[in-house]
């Protein structure tokens, strides 16, 4: 009984762009494909490298970065940086660039390349520590979110059985990149810390990531269902949701939390990009924090396929730097640096 708790706190944490804009989106072109795509993703390969992830903090007792070194020598910072941007960038593009933008176009009237400058300044500025008082303020407003959804949810006329996922159509690239973004870049950073932390615990600090990653993709699929359900569209289908059941008022207020969700999400997130971006380069925080937001502004212009593609790909690197790193704990256990 004591997982039932951090399990749902890690689910929460974990709700982000991915879960609230990029899957309830694919379903205008995927329709009811989107299912087997989100199932692969969280419940088959998201859990499966969750857990790997996991079991590298149990392994190890550090973070991310002294299990890099300690595998990878003096490279290993920027290994880990590398793999970390891989995802984080484009990550970061598609949440706090394109969606969040959109977001205070709706919001605001601003043109969205307006609105997602705004936006990545905005984050940056929480990142590095202005106004932590709004952060807090955000985080509480963000936790909004789920109930919010889940009312709605449940005003739909419940059919599941119309909706049956085809188990044959698998779109790989894109459950690839999908993947990356749901366990890598600050994700697999993250797990890897909360993994150390609660190493003591064993197996049952791996438990408690696996079960956050499930329930994670079953919200996720709740929140595609509820798409499917009512024919919205996207870009930002589920403010669709809301305005249509609603009126405009709702979707407004919506539109604010659902802000505030990606504001949670890229505060830390642009941190992390300044920091690797920093250990790559050589260039101090703030040039590289500079850096970071420019890369990602260009980024977000590419659009919602491409991005995912580009994803797709570097999901592998990521993929293959958690196996490897896995495998090297399992055969030699942990260097002294």
């Amino acid at each position: 009984m004591w997982m039932l708790l951090p399990i749902f706190c890690l689910a929460i944490v974990h709700l982000s762009g991915k879960n609230v804009a990029v899957i309830p989106d694919m379903v205008g072109s995927l329709d009811n494909d989107v299912y087997i795509s989100t199932i692969v993703t969280y419940i088959i390969l998201g859990i499966i490298i969750a857990a790997i992830t996991a079991w590298i903090g149990v392994r190890s007792g550090q973070d991310l970065v002294v299990v890099a070194r300690s595998i990878y020598g003096t490279r290993g910072k920027k290994v880990l940086a590398l793999t970390l941007l891989s995802i984080s960038i484009p990550a970061s593009a598609l949440t706090g660039g394109y969606y969040a933008g959109e977001s205070v176009h709706i919001l605001t009237g601003l043109s969205h390349s307006v609105a997602a400058l705004v936006c990545l300044i905005l984050f940056s500025l929480l990142a590095v520590g202005y106004s932590h008082e709004l952060l807090k303020i955000s985080n509480y407003i963000g936790l909004l979110l789920i109930p919010i959804l889940i009312y709605f949810f449940f005003q739909q006329n419940l059919q599941f059985n119309s909706v049956a996922p085809k188990w044959d159509q698998v779109n790989w690239l894109l459950v690839l990149g999908l993947t990356g973004y749901n366990v890598g870049g600050m994700w697999s950073a993250l797990v890897v810390e909360t993994a150390a932390y609660l190493s003591q615990e064993g197996s049952k600090a791996i438990l408690l990531v696996i079960l956050a990653k499930l329930v994670e993709g079953i919200f996720t699929l709740c929140m595609v269902y509820l798409v499917i359900s009512t024919g919205a569209q996207g870009p930002l289908a589920l403010a669709a949701v809301v305005s249509n059941a609603g009126g405009d008022l709702i979707r407004d207020i919506f539109n604010i939390v659902l802000f505030c969700t990606f504001a949670n999400t890229m505060a830390p997130a642009m941190l992390v990009n300044a920091r690797q971006v920093s250990s790559l380069t050589g260039l101090s925080f703030w040039p590289a924090l500079l850096l970071s937001v420019s890369i990602i502004y260009i980024v977000s212009f590419l659009g919602f396929a491409l991005i995912l593609s580009i994803m797709g790909y570097t999901a592998l690197v990521m993929i293959l730097f958690i196996i490897y790193t896995a495998y090297f704990l399992h055969k030699y256990g942990m260097n002294q640096q």
